[in-house]
Order: structure tokens, then C-alpha cells, then sequence
């Protein structure tokens, strides 16, 4: 027997989608990351965490994909998904994370874990248990920012530049960005 966590994973999206996916228990946050990147279509191309989370979905500790500043800059220990254990978090029924993949448009996962339990060695892990809905496409979310009311697209970095220059004009900002 080896024991797994069956987790569902919601994501943020304008229809219910989820996923129920089961991995094993000592298995790191990015057998994790992956699983739900394989569930949901996506392409793993972007920048993820998951945050450890309670009843009411706030953001706790993160654990982040790479180490993107000094570690303890901002007073908390990063933890690393390919060092840390889902078990060091993750260890009965219950027990909630956040995912955030891609932090231009904030793709948003909402992750309970269902159940702590044993399954049969023959079980191939991690695997994809139930499906519910079409996955969202990845690139359906738009990265265009609104800005006090002025949209700026991002399609060249020229004119993006530009828009940002009279965007600081409009407000009375005239130093030089460059």
C-alpha cells in the first residue's frame, strides 16, 4: 500500500471547472505544480506559488517554483516546490492551498485536500481521478492593464514606452522613464 493525498482543484474562472487529481504523500509541490499543469492544459511556461491557505482562502506561507529574491529579504523563509514535502503541509482532510500561476493575469487555483488515504502499490501516481468542465485556455485571460481608466496593451514595447510616457504626462508626471 502507499499512502496519497487526493486533492480538488477549483479554478478561479467564469464557469465551474475543477480537477481531482491524487499524488503521492511524500511527493514535493512540484509533483503538485506539474500534475495541475497537466490537468488543467496548460503549458508550464510562467512563473507559480502556492500559498498555504485557510478556511477563508487567505495567503499564508509561499512556496514558490524558484527562488526569486534573497532568502528571508522579506522576513519569511522561502521554501522551494522541488525541497519541500506536501506532507510537511498537507497531512489530513481539510487542509487548503492557493496556486497562482502566472502573475500577469493571475491564473488562480483553489486546492482542498479531500482525503489522506492508502491505495495500492499497482496504482501508477500522480493521476487524475475525476474531471469536471472544459479547462480554461491558458492564454484566454487578458494581461492588458488598466490604468486610472487609460488601457495599455501589451503588444510592442516601443509603444508600450510611449503609452507609459503620456499616461505619467496625463497625470503630471514629466520625468523621464527611460
Amino acid at each position: 500500500m502507499q499512502k496519497v493525498i487526493h486533492f480538488r482543484i477549483l479554478v478561479d474562472y467564469q464557469e465551474n471547472v475543477f480537477r481531482d487529481i491524487e499524488v503521492k504523500y511524500d511527493d514535493t509541490f512540484l509533483t503538485l505544480h506539474n500534475m495541475i499543469q497537466e490537468a488543467f492544459g496548460f503549458d508550464n511556461s510562467q512563473m507559480a506559488s502556492f500559498y498555504v491557505s485557510n478556511d477563508e482562502w487567505e495567503k499564508g506561507q509561499e512556496i514558490t517554483l524558484m527562488e526569486v529574491m534573497e532568502p528571508e529579504e522579506e522576513g519569511e523563509p522561502i521554501w522551494l516546490m522541488n525541497e519541500t514535502d506536501l506532507n510537511k503541509i498537507i497531512f489530513e482532510k481539510g487542509q487548503k492551498l492557493l496556486y497562482v500561476f502566472d502573475f500577469l493575469v493571475m491564473w488562480c487555483f483553489y486546492i482542498d485536500s479531500i482525503e489522506v488515504k492508502e491505495v495500492e502499490d499497482i496504482v501508477i501516481l500522480p493521476r487524475i481521478t475525476q474531471e469536471f468542465g472544459s479547462s480554461p485556455d491558458q492564454y484566454s485571460k487578458s494581461d492588458d492593464i488598466v490604468f486610472d481608466g487609460v488601457e495599455i496593451e501589451h503588444e510592442d514595447d516601443k509603444e508600450d514606452e510611449d503609452e507609459l510616457e503620456e499616461l505619467f504626462r496625463m497625470m503630471g508626471n514629466q520625468e523621464d522613464l527611460n
